[in-house]
Order: structure tokens, then sequence, then C-alpha cells
């Protein structure tokens, strides 16, 4: 996705003779998007592609240490300036809260990676996504997706029984719950730990984006999309959480 900025307007090869590439002229010619859109691109290709390069001869270069050095420069430019993005598990993400960033999203993103969700990562990565790109109304959806999504990956990994096609949130909630999902020694919480994820992120979507607009177009203020996101990345991790304690005690 970030490859369209780029391509779109016809940048990519550098120009004949001696003059400036045409990276330069996309740099000099493209909108903040854009931009942010070709820094992100060029740091994914750093950090997936030409991290795994491992050439014959390495001439004692620390290529790994040279990447990482990279994308913390890039992390300090960002903070200095306060812009508010900061290059986590190979994508730029918005970072409106630096506690709830470190504490739900980026573990978040690293659980799902290491416990095989990739679903669910990929839509909470577009979440964040259209998020920084100021699509409020899809990246609640992209949200609520991966919430879904975790659920039901839960379900396939755990051999519980569901509807793939019909079961709604609220019933992956009670699936996991009658299956016993749940520590047993939180049986008394188990009614308000339901309840929160019942009432947090699936009302949020479907008050305020689930429904067509009719003629008033609807504006969603970004307090109501971070607030969407973080409930997402801190009920995912809850749950994947749950998952994986579960795994390591069998």
């Amino acid at each position: 996705m970030q490859r369209k900025g780029i391509e779109r307007h016809g940048y990519g090869k550098l120009q004949n003779g001696y003059g400036k590439s045409s990276i330069e002229e996309y740099f000099k010619d493209c909108d903040d998007i854009d931009f942010l859109d070709a820094i992100d691109y060029f740091f994914y290709l750093i950090d997936k592609k030409i991290r795994t390069i491992k050439p014959e001869y390495q001439y004692d270069y620390d290529a790994d240490g040279a990447i990482n050095a990279a994308i913390a420069e890039l992390n300090y430019r960002f903070k200095q300036h306060n812009l508010g993005y900061e290059f986590a598990n190979s994508q730029i993400i918005t970072i409106d809260s630096t506690f709830l960033h470190k504490t739900a999203v980026k573990p978040t993103l690293k659980l799902l990676f290491e416990e095989g969700f990739e679903g669910s990562e990929d839509e909470i990565r577009n979440a964040y996504e259209r998020r920084r790109k100021g699509d409020n109304k899809n990246a609640i959806l992209e949200a609520g997706k991966a919430f879904e999504s975790t659920m039901k990956i839960i379900c396939d990994k755990q051999g519980y029984a569901y509807d793939k096609n019909k079961d709604t949130v609220q019933k992956l909630i009670t699936i996991l719950e009658n299956n016993g999902f749940y520590p047993s020694y939180k049986n008394a919480h188990l009614t308000s730990i339901r309840t929160t994820l019942e009432t947090g992120l699936p009302v949020v979507r479907n008050k305020v984006v689930g429904h067509g607009q009719g003629n008033q177009i609807i504006t969603i203020p970004d307090e109501y999309t971070d607030y969407a996101l973080h409930l997402a990345a801190t009920n995912i991790l809850f749950l994947v959480r749950l998952y994986r304690n579960k795994k390591q005690n069998l």
C-alpha cells in the first residue's frame, strides 16, 4: 500500500544524466501523507527485506546493527519534533498516548505475530494505518474485525465449535466463556469481563460506523477512533495472553 503513493506519481527510477533522481523530486512535490507513506515503505523494506539478506562475505559489517540504528534514528526524529509517530513492528503507527502505546499497542502486535494470529495482526495494522491517514470510519471497522478475528482464531486453535459466517462478537464471547476459556479462578469476574468485552468495542463500532449515514456526512472525531483502537488492542492482548497461558500450561 505504501508503494502506491510513489508509483502514482510515476517515480521509482533514476533520471538519466546527472540531475536529481525522481525519488528526490517525489519528496519535493508530495504531500505530507504521501511522504510518510514513502518513509513507511522504505523502512519496511529495510526492516523486513534487506535485513534477511545474508551476503557470503560480510567483512565484519553489522548489518542488523546498522538497520536498528536507522530505525532508532527515525523514531528519535519523530519524537524530537513531536510528530506523534513511531516505527514499530515494521510499520509506522500513530502514538496518541505514550503509556497506552507501550503497554497495549506494541505488545499486541508482537504477541499476535508470535502466536500466529496473522489475520488479526493484519487487520489491527490496517486499523492503525487508516487512523494515520485520517480514515477514522474504516479504522474503527478494521479494529472491530481484528477483535472478532482474534476470537475466531482462538476458537479454531482450541477446537471450539462456532459458525464462521453467522456468529457475532457477542456470540463468540459466549462460546469462549462456555468452553471455560477464562481461567477458573476468574469465575467471580466473568460477568464483568464479559460485559467489558461486549459493551466496549462492539458498541463503539456499531453506534458510530455500523450503519448508513444517510444524507448527512458523519465525521468521526479522533478521540472516538483512538478510544476504539486502544480498546481493541487491550482486549486482543487480554485474549491472546489467555490463549498463550493455556497453551503453555498444557
